[in-house]
């Protein structure tokens, strides 16, 4: 018996060809688009660091080619180490990951972290006077003092300022001993509390009725936003003197999540319902074992399988920031975006549990002479309903979650409302919402779990 004829070991200097002469043409056609991605790779970052990854790749299947020609076992994992050195280098670079950032600018998370242990849950009726200073914002002249009296006296060190300007305020004849909260108005009457390390300014006359305390002028207007050059807006400093009145009662800002987080939870029902509805029919029509018989229908299941796919591609964000334009702000474009998307992911999971169901119904009642609607009403459909129920439940769930993200594209919810605050910097209202987002979550979470672990 003659022996096997091997290709020359030679061979293994060009691995493809050696690889191809051994019959392994996918290895071959593997090993030519790695390289070539590889070479691209470092071609276009330029780092020495990448090229020799590059080289090491080429040397380990060199060596990988070489063993298989003498007979030996293959070993490709030092060339796949080198390719996936190269890939990782370039996603680490590309993705621009630095890991001193967390530490260096960890003052700028501090209020937030803060705010987070301080919630705004409870209040107190109180009853306020309130005293106006009016502040040019930014100075067309140089500062200055400007005094406000009203019974009381107040004096500001400078008439006009810009964010992040330091400002002296004193005050004369204010009743000792009473809380006083600064707040700062922009022009189209938006308020926010002073702050002072994250935290709200508060200050307290003394025996006298005199106060003294410095802060820095808030960015009270969002970019973009500010006048023309030459030009100014007159903001306002609001001196609140807060007397309580009452006991403890909810906040405004613990109300307000409530009262949204009923709103998200709607959007992400209503959106979950219809999708279902829509998602449900469409569904035996992406089902291969359903829609393979003939062209027309293997047609029909290209086509609705490209449906979802194309749809499923696009994130929900852009669908809201598309229906904001066409229907306007508001919980409706909200929906809509969720419902969109909902249609095509639970389209392709509905359609991948038909299509792993018994066909043994299947086949009865067909070879009945049954059609093809009592097939699915009486054989399909009964295996597939829990499973249907099961992922509504859970896409009711994530929908929750995505809708406070659409929120911020002006979809409704809660996440317009966190917007909101976020950019007034008003600390406490954020940590209340992010709280009320977490148990509701965490809520649906459960109920999801169990609805879905008592119906499979």
């Amino acid at each position: 018996m003659a022996a096997e004829r091997r290709p020359p070991r030679g061979y293994a200097l060009l691995p493809a060809l050696a690889y191809q002469a051994l019959g392994q043409r996918s290895m071959a056609a593997v090993w030519v688009g790695v390289s070539l991605a590889l070479i691209g790779l470092a071609g276009w970052r330029g780092h020495p660091g990448l090229w020799l990854g590059v080289g090491l790749w080429g040397l380990g299947t060199i060596y990988d080619a070489w063993r298989r020609l003498s007979g030996r076992r293959p070993r490709l994992w030092p060339a796949t180490l080198a390719a996936l050195a190269v890939l990782y280098a370039v996603g680490w670079e590309v993705t621009e990951i630095d890991l001193r950032a967390p530490f260096v600018r960890f003052e700028k998370m501090r209020p937030y972290l803060v705010a987070l242990t301080q919630p705004d849950l409870l209040t107190y009726p109180t009853e306020r006077q309130v005293l106006r200073i009016p502040v040019e914002v930014p100075c067309r002249s140089a500062p200055q003092p400007v005094t406000v009296r009203e019974g009381v006296e107040a004096r500001l060190s400078a008439g006009c300022a810009q964010a992040g300007d330091a400002l002296t305020l004193e005050g004369e004849g204010f009743p000792p001993g009473v809380p006083l909260e600064l707040w700062w108005v922009n022009p189209i009457g938006e308020r926010q509390r002073i702050l002072q390390g994250g935290r709200p300014l508060s200050v307290q006359a003394d025996g006298a009725g005199r106060f003294r305390v410095a802060f820095l002028a808030p960015r009270a207007v969002p970019p973009g936003f500010e006048p023309p050059p030459g030009q100014s807006q007159t903001h306002f400093l609001e001196i609140h003197t807060v007397r309580v009145i009452g006991g403890p009662r909810p906040s405004e800002a613990l109300l307000e999540v409530a009262e949204k987080m009923g709103e998200t939870v709607a959007i992400a029902l209503l959106a979950t319902t219809f999708a279902v509805l829509i998602a449900a029919p469409l569904s035996f029509l992406a089902a291969r074992n359903l829609m393979g018989g003939s062209l027309p229908t293997r047609l029909i299941y290209y086509g609705m399988r490209a449906f979802f796919n194309i749809v499923r591609s696009v994130e929900p964000l852009i669908f809201g920031i598309v229906f904001v334009v066409w229907v306007g702000l508001g919980s409706f474009a909200g929906m809509l975006a969720l419902m969109v998307h909902s249609i095509a992911a639970l389209g392709k999971l509905f359609s991948e549990v038909v299509e792993h169901i018994d066909p043994g119904p299947v086949e009865a009642l067909t070879a009945t002479g049954a059609t093809r609607l009592q097939v699915i009403r009486y054989a399909v459909v009964p295996q597939v309903v829990p499973e249907f129920i099961s992922f509504a439940v859970y896409r009711w769930d994530i929908n929750v979650r995505m809708s406070t993200i659409i929120g911020f594209v002006g979809g409704g919810g809660i996440g317009f409302r966190l917007s909101e605050w976020i950019r007034l910097s008003a600390y406490r209202q954020v940590a209340t919402a992010v709280i009320g987002i977490a148990l509701v979550v965490m809520a649906l979470d459960f109920v999801s779990a169990q609805v879905r672990r008592r119906i499979v």
